[in-house]
């Protein structure tokens, strides 16, 4: 299905492709492809490109095919036991099949991230999830959160493994959450069918939908506790305790982390198990919840940056206009001229210092300083139209054009429109592959910018272009001949 991924220029470290899909990327400092073992990963892999907010991830495909996000409220919410949370989300035209999952997409200052989880129940209108909490999990403080009725957005996914149409005896083997997929497939399973769940929890506390799995017919609860009270119910220690009953002629569908699915896959293999009737689900274990000082300072994971930034040049959108005529223009044109610089510089400073995070995260600014230097540029030719309407037909007259500061004026001036207009991210899908080739006119703009300035205070500009030029040689030959 999937033939090729690759990751392009422009990342920006967020790290939810690693998150997602830890098997193929690695966010070192920037994301890279780390195995051409794409079969079983497409679900995940197809997940990490559509969420990369800066779309450099590229999926080549055998057929084409997109996958959308789409929207669910949050129903109802409640407590199975005291860290594991039952949510029930409302939505339209829900399909499913037993053991596939869906992937919420959440929100924090970090920016947005995404977390899989199998369904337990659902109808055509609504779904249900189990998520076990701990205190310092990313998603899991942000379910903790979450109000009802509120609305998040999720990604069904493509699963490769769910419950087969077969008459075969059915074994289903989870622990904590991981017994979500099991639910799900128990309703779908026929009641002539023998099936045997094995569920391992730490605690008794730790049991939840006892009741419901009681009224499955045709149905073995074994329920394992590894830490029982004095005067436990069930039977005590491993899930491995009783694997020696497995029928070989049956299916085993297995719902745990990767160690211990390997282990139970492994053992069932070596015992003359059929491994075409293993079929199993190893949830990835999630990171901790950094405190805010490590992921600032370490992980440079800067607190709400892109609401900071446009926050900044909204501002500047509505103060330059307002204030243009009363201030010093100089000071306006030092502003755009430095912004430029900026983003300038940033890109090929990032590639040669590749281990320092805080300028992969600046990278994502470079939009905001665009837009900042053009509220300027857009404001002195409002002023200039406005004030001296003659001065619109000699904008677009031959004389214009007839020396060499003028020209490079229309120079800067119309790459910069063009650079402005494709500067967001539904340019940057309809252009495809000619996107980045158009953002290339940013070096046009900066030099006609560079000479025009120089014009006016050459000890200012020359300094600073000569800087801008030497970091880019050093980055390209970092990047060409270097690496």
């Amino acid at each position: 299905m999937i033939k090729d991924v690759k990751v392009i220029d422009w990342c920006i470290s967020c790290r939810n492709c690693e998150t997602v899909c830890p098997n193929i990327f690695k966010v070192n400092p920037k994301s890279e492809v780390i195995s051409n073992k794409y079969e079983w990963n497409e679900a995940e892999i197809l997940q990490a490109e559509l969420m990369c907010p800066v779309n450099v991830i590229k999926v080549k495909k055998e057929w084409h095919f997109t996958l959308s996000f789409k929207n669910a409220k949050l129903k109802s919410k409640k407590f199975l036991t005291k860290d594991t949370l039952e949510l029930n989300f409302e939505t339209e035209n829900f399909k499913f099949k037993p053991w596939q999952y869906v992937s919420l997409q959440m929100k924090d200052w970090r920016w947005k991230f995404s977390r899989s989880y199998s369904i337990a129940k659902w109808d055509k209108d609504s779904f249900t999830l189990t998520v076990k909490l701990l205190e310092k999990w990313r998603w899991a403080y942000f379910l903790n959160k979450l109000k009802e009725w509120k609305q998040v957005s999720y990604l069904w996914a493509l699963w490769n493994f769910y419950l087969k149409d077969t008459l075969k005896e059915k074994i289903f083997i989870a622990t904590w959450t991981g017994l979500a997929p099991m639910i799900a497939m128990l309703q779908k399973t026929p009641n002539e069918i023998k099936k045997t769940v094995i569920f391992w929890v730490r605690y008794e506390d730790d049991v939840y939908y006892k009741e419901l799995l009681e009224s499955f017919p045709n149905t073995e609860i074994i329920i394992k506790v590894s830490k029982p009270w004095d005067n436990f119910n069930w039977n005590k220690w491993r899930v491995t305790d009783c694997l020696s009953r497995i029928n070989t002629n049956s299916e085993v569908y297995i719902c745990w982390n990767p160690a211990m699915v390997d282990s139970v896959r492994e053992w069932l293999v070596e015992r003359w198990h059929p491994s075409e009737f293993i079929f199993n689900e190893s949830f990835t274990i999630s990171k901790e919840f950094s405190s805010i000082q490590k992921d600032i300072f370490i992980n440079w994971n800067i607190p709400w940056i892109n609401i900071l930034s446009w926050t900044v040049i909204l501002l500047w959108l509505v103060f330059v206009p307002l204030t243009f005529k009363y201030i010093n223009t100089q000071i306006f044109w030092d502003i755009s001229w430095w912004s430029v610089v900026f983003v300038m510089w940033i890109r090929p400073l990032a590639d040669l210092f590749p281990k320092l995070g805080i300028l992969s995260k600046l990278v994502s600014l470079r939009k905001s300083f665009w837009i900042l230097s053009s509220s300027i540029i857009i404001t002195a030719l409002a002023y200039k139209f406005y004030w001296n309407p003659s001065e619109l037909y000699n904008y677009f007259s031959l004389n214009n054009f007839s020396f060499v500061n003028p020209i490079l004026s229309r120079i800067s001036e119309i790459t910069w429109l063009i650079l402005l207009l494709t500067s967001n991210s539904f340019s940057q899908k309809k252009l495809g592959i000619w996107w980045k080739k158009i953002q290339r006119l940013s070096y046009l703009y900066f030099i006609s910018w560079w000479i025009i300035a120089a014009t006016w205070t050459p000890l200012k500009i020359y300094p600073a272009m000569w800087i801008v030029i030497f970091i880019w040689i050093l980055a390209l030959f970092r990047i060409k001949i270097w690496k």
